[in-house]
């Protein structure tokens, strides 16, 4: 009767841990997904923007994501001038926790008239 009572004491005690690594892996799971979301939706709304604005933008969204949407001038004057349109690079960053792995980046590159320089 002890034994017994030892081994299920032992088969419960496995499964809690395990259904706590999977809440964890869920949360992160999770967070990571919504971080990619919003890192789409910001590269998505600078690329459809009528002008470029070169610079930093930051924020944090009320679930503790932070974000930050990196645009810059792509090419040297070299390159601008002999190329028929201006281009930039658009980066966003997301952050969902303090963790240097927790984070997620999408860049993508923005065309534009060379009347329109970035």
């Amino acid at each position: 009767m002890l034994v017994a009572l030892t081994i299920m004491s032992a088969g419960i005690a496995v499964l809690f841990a395990i259904l706590g690594q999977t809440l964890t892996r869920n949360r992160e799971i999770e967070s990571r997904m919504a971080a990619r979301v919003l890192a789409t939706r910001l590269l998505t709304q600078a690329q459809a923007a009528p002008t470029i604005q070169l610079g930093e933008t930051a924020g944090q969204m009320k679930n503790g994501l932070a974000w930050r949407l990196d645009v810059a001038r792509y090419g040297s004057d070299q390159d601008v001038q002999a190329w028929p349109a201006a281009a930039a690079t658009m980066t966003a960053t997301v952050r969902w926790g303090d963790a240097p792995n927790q984070s997620l980046s999408l860049s993508g590159l923005r065309l534009a008239p060379k009347d329109q320089k970035p």
